[in-house]
């Protein structure tokens, strides 16, 4: 039904109004196969680069990882729709090849689904090597990010992913799935690695980065210069540039009116 109602009532609002805005060019793709026919300008949420850019990276000492430990690391709402079955299925599948490395997830969320993955990574034999964090504030959040190695989403359901982002302003690669927002904000092979929504095609993508140390940091280096295109100095300058134009054509056109009215 949803469906139906938005096919009917985008293509027709999207035509009264004199700006069409979308935060990424996969989200620009789902409007076009709503039916909207008009210029849409792609224009990132922006986000606010600078505290993960320059947080001092906690102490893994203190979480009883060392310096050869290889940390992943996902930050995000604990719900099905995220995907996270096949992230531990793929991490499982990883850490049987790759030692030393630990999968941290940090977020809360349907507490019935929290309880299903916590069964399903001691079912995988995950225990030791799959840490729930829970919600941790928010101003803590670059920190955690600091000290990880590689950022990891299954998620197939972004428009336009801050966590991801995040993660990138903090110098982490991104393993993730071939879909609009994330395929939108990693580039393949230079910021990170994108595979199918295939658990063998993604646990091959994951354990390959993780066997490579040198292309985890030639990654980072990239994705932290790559975030700069979504900072929120950046966003702001595009948008404040369409609402002047529009601004500035709407006064022009008033007053052509006004010229109009007065003959």
């Amino acid at each position: 039904v949803s469906q139906g109602l938005l096919h009917a009532y985008m293509p027709d609002f999207c035509k009264q109004v004199d700006l069409v805005i979308s935060p990424s060019q996969g989200m620009e793709k789902i409007l076009r196969q709503y039916g909207v026919k008009g210029r849409v300008e792609v224009i990132p949420n922006g986000a606010d680069l600078n505290p993960f850019q320059k947080a001092k990276p906690l102490s893994r000492s203190g979480f009883g990882f060392t310096k050869k430990d290889t940390l992943l690391m996902y930050v995000g709402r604990i719900a099905p729709e995220k995907n996270l079955e096949m992230l531990l299925q793929s991490f499982a599948g990883v850490a049987r090849v790759v030692p030393n490395t630990y999968l941290l997830v940090l977020g809360s969320g349907q507490k019935d689904y929290e309880e299903k993955l916590l069964a399903l990574s001691a079912e995988l034999q995950m225990k030791d090597r799959v840490r729930f964090m829970g919600m941790i504030p928010y101003v803590q959040l670059p920190r955690y990010l600091g000290m990880s190695d590689i950022f990891v989403t299954t998620s197939v359901t972004e428009v336009h992913p801050f966590s991801v982002i995040e993660a990138m302003a903090s110098g982490l690669p991104t393993v993730g799935i071939d879909s609009p927002g994330i395929s939108d904000s990693i580039v393949n092979g230079k910021t990170g690695l994108l595979a199918t929504n295939d658990l063998a095609a993604y646990t091959a993508k994951l354990t390959y980065l993780c066997l490579d140390k040198d292309l985890q940091k030639k990654m980072g280096v990239a994705a932290r210069k790559a975030a700069e295109q979504f900072s929120i100095e950046r966003t702001t300058k595009l948008i404040l540039r369409h609402y002047t134009r529009l601004k500035e054509r709407r006064k022009r056109a008033k007053e052509r009116l006004d010229k109009r009215l007065r003959k």
